[in-house]
């Protein structure tokens, strides 16, 4: 009997993806190799995933589902046909039985459908997650057009106006999100970009002066796609902390941890650098993503020690062993209550 009740609990349990990006338009099916389904490797290391048992498994239980040779050629150009229909009937056959997808759109706007698109393939409307990164190169792009467009632009560059006006945008785009019933939660990619031994604190006239450094060095048709700057960039994502902290709003940060291409520094990678900042904010729910992995029990320990702190398993699946997969689940569960595992697909 105790099984039964399982089974009807789990039928009945909504499935929410709760961190994913957007697919990619028809146009760009192409554009990125199917590779990278097993594997975070980029430019020519990407072709020596074929040879992992991630992409072995990957390829024998895809050849099952759409019924085609076990063979990776095989299985991509079944995929490719599968992706190329236009009813989209593929994409509703991989997203059956998901309530609702929540959809980190700060990746690229212009090869991928926007994220009410997905509405079509679940059950519920899909909800947006905000990159903080993403807001901060927006704004920044808005202002340094503006400013070189008047007269004085490089005089004002120089003043700390220019600052103030950038964190009052920056900070009403926050504000703005977090009263936005589509916005559910907030995104930081500081992993990538300076890694997540953060610093207690950031003062703000050096996060000022560091921002007009950035700009003297920038000429006129500079755009700013990848904010990586050791002072401003930390001094953003405890700006967000602080402004959810002074309203009282719950939706979590998650913070992109561990599992990553070679843009990433891996000893800054882990979870463990997060704990001053957990602590600072202990009113601010976080969610680290990716186990942590290859620091899983490290992620898992956090989780457990911290009411704020939960722990997404999703996107490490797929690129490692069956014993791998285990080994995620067993150092998660060391120490990190089960209802603060969290999965997705990334």
């Amino acid at each position: 009997m105790a099984i039964e009740q399982l089974r009807a609990a789990v039928q009945m349990t909504p499935i929410i993806d709760h961190h994913a990006h957007n697919l990619l338009l028809s146009s760009e099916l192409e554009a990125h190799s199917m590779l990278s389904i097993t594997t975070e490797a980029t430019g020519s290391a990407i072709d020596q995933t074929t040879s992992t048992l991630a992409h072995l498994r990957a390829v024998h239980q895809l050849a099952n589902i759409l019924n085609c040779e076990d063979s990776w050629s095989s299985v991509q150009a079944h995929l490719l046909a599968k992706r190329r229909l236009h009813d989209n009937s593929w994409e509703k056959y991989c997203f059956r039985g998901i309530e609702t997808v929540l959809i980190d759109d700060g990746l690229d706007a212009e090869t991928v459908h926007p994220y009410q698109w997905h509405d079509r393939l679940t059950r519920s409307g899909c909800k947006r997650i905000m990159r903080i990164e993403k807001v901060a190169e927006n704004i920044l792009n808005v202002l340094w057009n503006g400013y070189h467009r008047s007269s004085e632009g490089h005089m004002q560059v120089a003043h700390s106006r220019f600052f103030e006006h950038f964190i009052s945008s920056f900070s009403d785009e926050i504000e703005s999100a977090m009263k936005d019933e589509m916005v559910v939660g907030f995104k930081t990619v500081v992993c990538y970009r300076t890694g997540l031994a953060l610093p207690d604190s950031v003062d703000r006239n050096a996060a000022a002066s560091s921002l007009h450094a950035m700009l003297q060095c920038s000429d006129p048709k500079s755009k700013f796609n990848r904010l990586a700057d050791d002072v401003l960039s930390p001094f953003l994502v405890h700006l967000t902390a602080e402004l959810l902290t002074r309203e009282h709003c719950i939706k979590p940060i998650q913070f992109h941890t561990g599992l990553g291409d070679n843009d990433i520094l891996l000893r800054f990678s882990s979870s463990s650098h997060l704990q001053p900042f957990i602590e600072k904010y202990p009113s601010v729910p976080i969610v680290l993503l990716h186990a942590s992995y290859p620091f899983t029990r490290e992620a898992g320990y956090l989780a457990s020690t911290y009411r704020n702190v939960y722990l997404d398993i999703g996107e490490v699946f797929p690129m490692v062993s069956q014993e791998g997969q285990e080994n995620v689940i067993r150092e998660a569960l060391e120490l990190c209550p089960s209802e603060k595992l969290m999965w997705s697909t990334e």
